[in-house]
C-alpha cells in the first residue's frame, strides 16, 4: 500500500467536501432569500410588481426550481466523484494472496458461515411472533369470477393491450385492494348476473305480451348489463377524483406536521410513521403505508420508495411533494428547509382558495335569497290573487299549483342548489 498515493486521495476528498459544504451554504443562502421575499410577500410588504422584481434580481429570469436543480446537480457529481475516490482507498487495502499465506489469513467456506447463522438463530427467542403483512385478502366473488371468466379476460387484454394498460394504472392509482385481472372478471360476472336478473325482472312485472316484448326486453337487459361493466370500468377514475381531492384537503396540515417533526431532528421515516399513528389523515394512509412498506418490507432505500409511489399517486401536489423530497435527501440538502417552505407555500395557497371560495359564497347567498325565498313567496303571493279571480290556472286547480310547488318544485330547487355548492366548492 503506497501512502503517497493515500495521502493524495485523502487530499481530493477533503478539497470536494469543502467545494459539497460551498454549494450547500450558497443552496441555502438563495432558499433564505427567497422565503424572506415571499414572507414579505404574504404579509402584504411587498406589491406584485416589487415581488416580481426582487425574484428576478435572484433568479435571474430562471424559475426556482431550475436554479436550486442547479446546485442540486453539482452537489450530485461532487458526490460521485467522492464515491470513486472511496473505492480507490478500499483497493488500497486489498490484501494480497501473499501476504494472505504469510499472515496465516483464515478463508472461511460458505457452509461454515451458513452453519454458524443456524446456530445462532437456534439460539434466538423462540416466543418472538413474526409480523405478517397481507396486501390482498381473499374474495369469494372474485374466486368465482376468476374460474369463469379467465379464458375471456386473458384474450381481450392480448387484443387491446393499450385500453386495459391505462386501466390498470388507472387501477393502481385508485388503491383498490384487488387485483386487475380478478376486477376484470367482477365486472364480467356482474354484468352476466345483472343481465340475468333485469330480464327476469322485465318477464316478471311486465308479462310476455308478443315475441316482440322479449327480444325489447332481451335489449333493454343487454344494455343494462352493458351500462355496468362500463361502470366498472370507470368505477376507479371515480375512485381517484375522490382521492386526489381528499389528499389536497389533508396535504396542507400533513406538511406542517411533517415539517415539525424533521424539524425536530427526527428522520423522515420517523415523520411518516407519526402522520399514520396519528390517524389524521386518512386520505394520505395509503400513499404512506406503500412507502413504509417498501422501506420497511421490501427493503427499497427511501429515495426509492418515494420515487415508486410518487409516479403512481393521484395527487399532482403529493407527487410534487414526494419528488422534492427525494432531490432534497440525494443532493444532501436541508430537509427541514424544504419542509417548511413547502408548508408555508401550501397553506398560503390553501387559504387563498377558501378565501376565494367564501367571497363566491356571497354571491350565491344572494342569488339564493332572491330565486329561493324572495321568488316563491311572491309565487304565492301571485296564487292568492289569482284564486280571487278563478278558481284555475292554465287549466290547473289553483290548490294543486300550490301543493306542487310547496312539496316538490321548492324541494327540488334546494337540493339542486346544494349539489351546486358541493361541485364548486374548491379541492383544497
Amino acid at each position: 500500500m503506497s501512502f503517497e498515493k493515500l495521502k493524495g486521495i485523502t487530499d481530493n476528498i477533503e478539497k470536494l467536501v469543502i467545494k459539497v459544504e460551498e454549494y450547500k451554504k450558497k443552496k441555502e443562502e438563495l432558499e433564505k432569500k427567497l422565503m424572506d421575499i415571499k414572507d414579505r410577500f404574504n404579509k402584504k410588504k411587498l406589491s406584485d410588481e416589487e415581488y416580481k422584481k426582487e425574484l428576478g434580481l435572484i433568479l435571474k429570469g430562471k424559475k426556482e426550481h431550475d436554479v436550486v436543480s442547479v446546485y442540486d446537480k453539482d452537489i450530485r457529481n461532487i458526490l460521485k466523484k467522492i464515491e470513486v475516490y472511496n473505492s480507490s482507498i478500499l483497493k488500497l487495502f486489498e490484501v494480497s494472496k501473499e501476504i494472505k499465506e504469510k499472515e496465516g489469513f483464515v478463508e472461511l467456506e460458505i457452509s461454515e458461515v451458513r452453519k454458524f447463522a443456524k446456530g445462532i438463530k437456534k439460539k434466538k427467542d423462540i416466543g418472538l411472533m413474526e409480523e405478517k403483512y397481507l396486501l390482498h385478502k381473499k374474495n369469494f366473488y372474485g374466486q368465482i369470477s376468476n374460474q369463469l371468466f379467465k379464458d375471456i379476460s386473458s384474450k381481450l387484454i392480448k387484443k387491446y393491450p393499450d385500453l386495459f394498460k391505462d386501466f390498470y394504472k388507472t387501477l393502481r392509482m385508485s388503491n383498490m385492494n384487488i387485483f386487475s385481472d380478478t376486477y376484470i372478471n367482477m365486472a364480467f360476472l356482474s354484468s352476466l348476473l345483472g343481465f340475468v336478473l333485469i330480464y327476469i325482472f322485465l318477464i316478471i312485472f311486465s308479462g310476455i305480451g308478443s315475441f316482440f316484448s322479449i327480444i325489447q326486453y332481451f335489449f333493454i337487459a343487454f344494455l343494462a348489463a352493458a351500462a355496468l361493466f362500463v361502470g366498472f370500468y370507470f368505477w376507479p377514475r371515480i375512485v381517484i377524483d375522490g382521492r386526489r381531492r381528499d389528499i389536497r384537503n389533508e396535504l396542507p396540515f400533513a406538511i406542517i406536521h411533517m415539517a415539525s417533526v424533521v424539524g425536530s431532528g427526527a428522520p423522515l421515516t420517523s415523520a411518516f410513521s407519526m402522520l399514520l399513528k396519528s390517524g389524521e389523515y386518512k386520505a394520505l394512509n395509503g400513499e404512506i403505508k406503500r412507502i413504509m412498506n417498501y422501506v420497511n418490507l421490501f427493503g427499497y432505500n427511501l429515495t426509492t420508495a418515494l420515487r415508486v409511489v410518487s409516479e403512481n399517486t393521484p395527487s399532482k401536489e403529493f407527487k410534487e411533494l414526494l419528488n422534492g423530497m427525494r432531490s432534497t435527501v440525494e443532493s444532501g440538502g436541508n430537509l427541514k428547509v424544504y419542509l417548511k417552505n413547502k408548508a408555508e407555500d401550501t397553506f398560503t395557497n390553501y387559504k387563498n382558495e377558501r378565501k376565494k371560495y367564501v367571497e363566491t359564497l356571497a354571491t350565491y347567498s344572494d342569488i339564493y335569497t332572491a330565486v329561493l325565498i324572495a321568488a316563491p313567496l311572491l309565487f304565492i303571493v301571485v296564487l292568492v290573487l289569482i284564486s280571487l279571480v278563478g278558481s284555475k290556472l292554465g287549466g290547473l286547480d289553483i290548490s294543486f299549483i300550490e301543493k306542487l310547488g310547496i312539496y316538490f318544485v321548492i324541494p327540488a330547487f334546494n337540493v339542486a342548489f346544494i349539489i351546486f355548492l358541493n361541485i364548486m366548492q374548491p379541492e383544497i
